[in-house]
């Protein structure tokens, strides 16, 4: 059991894929969650070799929450007596689990925990999740309720001034290998930029394009799981503005503005992509700039940038302020946790319907197996007895 924290009540055991140092884990439960004194404890560790749960945790608290893509095929036995406890039971999500592309990295792996990922829909209490959209896409899946609780920026963890101009100009692009498909938007402006303009580099934090590894002007930075490392590491790289394309797609439209949350309470400006996540958050011209998803507009919003140094700081100075106000969790963990508290005290009623997408899947499964013996023995046996 990791005991994050033993202040206060009341007290919330979290089943998660990730561990308690990583992003997801900081920003959705653990920061809002203590801000308010609630206690945290970290209740399963994903390790492949030898992973495990502590039921012990769940038993003793006032509150369990299934976070992302934990409920799968190997987690079903635990769900199961998580289930059976009847403590008032949250899942909580921040990307549409059920609408991954094709081309993303992880999807054969995701695709899997989809019927598990439905059974937990229809079995908790309360679905919290970070954006509008993906409220909306969720509701087809499950009558249970759904609840926004937009993503929160720690800004103790982030907060860092501006970088001052010099003759030097660096754009950030930061991000994991799932979103290779969301930067083949901009890496033709983003060389042309490098080759016209000699000052201005380009700095990979996460990882770095095949057509950037022999570019003077790139940098590469290892991406750091841990999120205070990242955020310590965020803080102090030497850059003005960070580029945040994202593909259309309807997955891409149910994510959050985490990017910009983060960018500007460390004093980057940003650029991003005119979609849902910064569209209804991001006001263009004065918190960042919003671009339409072609190379020209990508190019002419970079060319602005570098033009005009006096907007850029004025655009860094709008953001923090709103940020802090409205998307801080200094500011706005209260809110944060007061879905949770009217669960306190109610117990979990165990629905007996919950688990039919999981067997649906396992039924379909089973037919199409069926239909391939079948059309085996047509094809290579029963043929020879047919004839006439």
């Amino acid at each position: 059991m990791n005991n994050i924290t033993a202040r206060a009540q009341p007290s919330v055991a979290v089943f998660s894929p990730d561990k308690e140092t990583h992003a997801c884990a900081v920003i959705r439960m653990i920061a809002p969650l203590l801000a308010q004194n609630w206690q945290v404890i970290w209740a399963a560790n994903q390790n492949h070799l030898s992973p495990w749960y502590d039921l012990d945790a769940a038993r003793r608290a006032d509150l369990i929450i299934i976070q992302r893509h934990f409920p799968s095929v190997s987690t079903a036995k635990i769900l199961r007596k998580i289930i059976g406890l009847k403590i008032p039971l949250v899942y909580d999500l921040d990307d549409m689990f059920l609408d991954v592309p094709a081309s993303h990295p992880n999807y054969q792996r995701l695709k899997g925990h989809s019927p598990y990922i439905k059974w937990i829909l229809n079995e908790a209490d309360l679905i919290t999740v970070s954006t509008e959209g993906l409220q909306n896409s969720l509701k087809k899946h499950t009558p249970r309720p759904i609840r926004v609780k937009p993503n929160l920026v720690d800004w103790g963890l982030f907060a860092a001034q501006p970088r001052p101009a010099n003759d030097q100009f660096n754009f950030l692009i930061s991000g994991t290998p799932t979103h290779r498909k969301d930067w083949a938007l901009i890496e033709e402006p983003l060389l042309e930029i490098l080759h016209k303009h000699p000052n201005v580099n380009a700095v990979f934090f996460g990882e770095l394009p095949k057509r950037f590894s022999n570019c003077a002007s790139a940098r590469f930075i290892d991406f750091q799981r841990d999120y205070q490392g990242y955020a310590s590491s965020l803080k102090k790289l030497d850059v003005h503005a960070a580029l945040t394309p994202l593909e259309d797609t309807p997955f891409n439209r149910c994510k959050s503005n985490i990017k910009w949350l983060e960018y500007s309470a460390a004093g980057i400006a940003g650029i991003f992509s005119d979609i849902a996540p910064y569209s209804s958050s991001v006001r263009n011209g004065e918190t960042g700039l919003l671009v339409k998803d072609s190379a020209d507009a990508w190019l002419m919003s970079m060319e602005h940038l570098l033009a005009n140094p006096g907007a850029t700081s004025a655009m860094v100075e709008n953001a923090r302020q709103e940020v802090f106000g409205r998307y801080s969790v200094e500011n706005g963990s209260g809110q944060f946790v007061e879905a949770f508290k009217g669960l306190l005290g109610q117990p979990h009623e165990p629905s007996l319907l919950s688990e039919l997408p999981k067997f649906a899947n396992r039924l379909q499964a089973r037919t199409h197996e069926a239909l391939d013996i079948s059309a085996f023995l047509d094809k290579y046996v029963l043929w020879r007895f047919n004839r006439k």
